[in-house]
């Protein structure tokens, strides 16, 4: 047993299935919480002496308990301007659209920006037309942006103000809109604590958070939020530079003023390259589909190499994000020549997205201890293995070097899993079905390279410690170990041994963020 009993606990959860993130398999036991921490571990019959007439007792059964998950990527402006303005999901065609933009636009003042989202070209047979939002809102911009976020209709006036095209509204291309989308502070504060119910209610109680530029609209309402002791979850965050050039000043100052266990700043995200997909991934080989082309869109990897110089030189690291192998290759050599310059291999750089890496490459990776940002959801993205890009763009013999995990596993390369939320809503069972059980939705048997998944307590892993480890935070949570944070997922069936037919139906009953509840099945029934 560990831990001391001379305090009787708060709390004791008791469970068959509890997996602490150092062992790959579960036991029966219990967990003692008191105030933030936890209080002791041990066997079940151990419990009682941490049970008194005040305690909390949690008898689970079945369910199994985990450490809180942490989501390394995710995008909360970007999850805001998906769902900010007028919903317009069910919307059956252009001119009901069009009426509830003008129903929105009469309840708001003179000027303000119309903002909508949901809407589907395939629902309405074709894509709106500019004219008819220009004739209608002569006065002020409106942007409706569609479901899969490919397109944004927009009238004139949006695209002078914001300088963005209809079919260019990566979240990046926004960066002026997302802007001022924050700029209304008590809106943005209700948005953000429903994204962390969201989050809450998948087990999350940690994320790291890309923000653009100097993400100075959101932190004050953080600061807010943890002096109220509302915060419910660990924010941690990089900035991505977008409107502005990367700016060491801001990152040392941030360094040293968000270091704590709730709000923590993580460095920087540079692109690197595009996305395999649509060929601005940037290849070694010529394309499948294009025999000509390496890259539609050229890499100033220079510019990059001297930022990520840069930071390493402060102690601040980067977030790399690479897709195509030619790119990873680059992304490998910048962080090793940090490595050479600066003989620092305390710095947790990284590498996400990381979608088409070379097999050397990954070797790489493990010797220079560079941690992988993968979406383990991935697969989820091709409804069926015959409707996926992989063997268009790159040959059939070549598409086993798609997340090919087993390879990052066998060269000690650290993974770390993200959503890149919006992209994905954090899953821990969506991420076993896709990248231990390799199945696409359909659920076609035998599933996509099966070899080179990760095994199920792995991926396990990848969502508790080790990303903990990348924010530097091990020593406190990421494991359910006695002293560390109460930072607690349970889910209502064991996700280790839950076949691929029903691991996907898997819930989260109950989350805990240090001491707290943060989720609970229960207040959602009757």
């Amino acid at each position: 047993m560990q831990g001391k009993n001379d305090t009787l606990a708060d709390k004791v959860l008791l469970s068959n299935a509890i997996f602490n993130g150092l062992e790959n398999e579960v036991s029966p036991g219990f967990i003692a919480l008191r105030g933030e921490c936890i209080a002791a571990v041990g066997r079940p019959e151990e419990a009682q002496a941490w049970i008194g007439a005040g305690t909390v007792v949690c008898d689970l059964g079945d369910a199994f308990i985990m450490p809180g998950v942490h989501d390394n990527h995710v995008f909360f402006t970007g999850y805001m301007s998906m769902h900010r303005g007028v919903d317009l999901t069910h919307a059956a065609s252009i001119e009901e659209a069009v009426e509830s933009m003008l129903q929105a636009a009469n309840n708001l003042p003179p000027g303000k920006d119309v903002t909508a989202y949901g809407w589907s070209e395939e629902g309405w047979g074709k894509l709106p037309e500019q004219s008819l939002l220009d004739e209608l809102f002569p006065d002020r911009a409106v942007i409706a942006i569609n479901l899969n976020k490919s397109y944004c209709w927009m009238n004139r006036l949006a695209q002078e103000k914001y300088q963005f095209l209809p079919d260019q509204c990566s979240a990046e291309a926004r960066a002026l809109l997302l802007q001022a989308m924050m700029k209304d502070h008590s809106l943005v504060k209700q948005e953000f604590m429903e994204f962390c119910r969201i989050l809450a209610a998948r087990g999350v109680t940690s994320i790291k958070d890309i923000g653009f530029d100097r993400h100075s609209e959101l932190l004050p309402i953080l600061e807010e939020l943890k002096e109220t002791g509302e915060l419910p979850l660990r924010f941690h965050f990089s900035l991505e530079p977008v409107v502005e050039p990367l700016d060491i000043g801001t990152g040392m100052k941030y360094k040293a003023l968000y270091n704590g266990d709730l709000i923590r700043f993580q460095g920087y995200k540079l692109m690197l390259d595009g996305v395999v997909a649509d060929h601005t991934g940037d290849m070694l080989e010529p394309y499948a589909d294009m025999p000509e082309v390496t890259n539609l869109r050229t890499v100033d990897y220079e510019k990059i190499e001297a930022s990520v110089l840069e930071a390493d030189s402060q102690g601040i690291k980067c977030c790399l994000t690479a897709e195509g192998d030619a790119a990873i290759r680059q992304a490998v050599s910048m962080i090793e020549k940090c490595r050479e310059q600066q003989g620092n291999n305390l710095i947790r750089h990284s590498i996400s997205d990381l979608e088409y890496p070379h097999p050397d490459d990954l070797i790489r990776m493990g010797k220079n201890e560079i941690f992988a940002e993968v979406y383990a959801q991935i697969l989820l993205l091709n409804p069926t293995y015959e409707e996926a890009y992989m063997p268009v763009v790159v040959g059939k013999g070549n598409e086993n070097r798609f997340y090919n995990y087993k390879s990052m596993l066998e060269a000690n390369v650290p993974i770390t899993i993200g959503t890149d939320l919006p992209l994905f809503i954090t899953s821990v069972p969506d991420s076993l079905y896709s990248a231990s059980h390799r199945l696409f939705p359909d659920g076609s048997p035998g599933g996509w390279y099966p070899d080179r998944g990760m095994p199920p307590s792995e991926v396990l892993k990848a969502w508790t410690i080790n990303g903990a480890r990348h924010c530097y935070m091990e020593e406190v949570t990421g494991t359910l170990e006695t002293g560390k944070y109460a930072d607690i997922a349970v889910f209502d069936r064991n996700l280790l041994n839950a076949s691929a037919g029903d691991i996907r139906d898997a819930q989260v009953i109950l989350t805990i963020m240090g001491g707290k509840v943060t989720y609970n099945h229960s207040w959602n029934e009757g």
